[in-house]
C-alpha cells in the first residue's frame, strides 16, 4: 500500500515524533542518495524513457526514518499491511 503525498505532507506539518539521532539521519540521508543514483543509472541505460518512481519501503522502520526521508525530498513510500500504515499515521497524529 502506498502512503499518500498528502498523509506525508501532514506528517512533516505535524511532527511529535522523536527526530532520529545525527548519526542515524545522515545514514538515512547517504542510503537515500545511493539508491537514487543507481535508480538513475539504470533508467538512463533503460530503453523505455521514463523516469522511474522509486517507491522506499517503510516496512519495519520507524515513523522517524520516514519523516527523515520525506525531509530529503522522498515522497513515495509503501507498506505491507494497512495496520502498519495505521499505526505509523498514529505516532504522528494523523489519525
Amino acid at each position: 500500500m502506498r502512503l499518500s503525498r498528502v498523509l506525508l505532507a501532514r506528517m512533516s506539518a505535524v511532527t511529535p515524533v522523536a527526530r532520529p539521532t545525527a548519526e542515524r539521519a545522515e545514514e538515512l540521508r547517504t542510503s537515500l542518495a545511493e539508491i537514487r543514483a543507481r535508480v538513475q543509472q539504470a533508467a538512463s541505460q533503460s530503453a523505455r524513457g521514463r523516469q522511474p518512481t522509486l517507491v522506499a519501503v517503510s516496512k519495519y522502520k520507524p515513523a522517524s526514518d520516514i519523516l527523515e526521508c520525506y525531509e530529503d525530498g522522498q515522497r513515495d513510500f509503501g507498506e505491507n499491511y494497512v495496520q502498519e500504515l495505521v499505526d505509523k499515521a498514529e505516532q504522528v497524529c494523523l489519525v
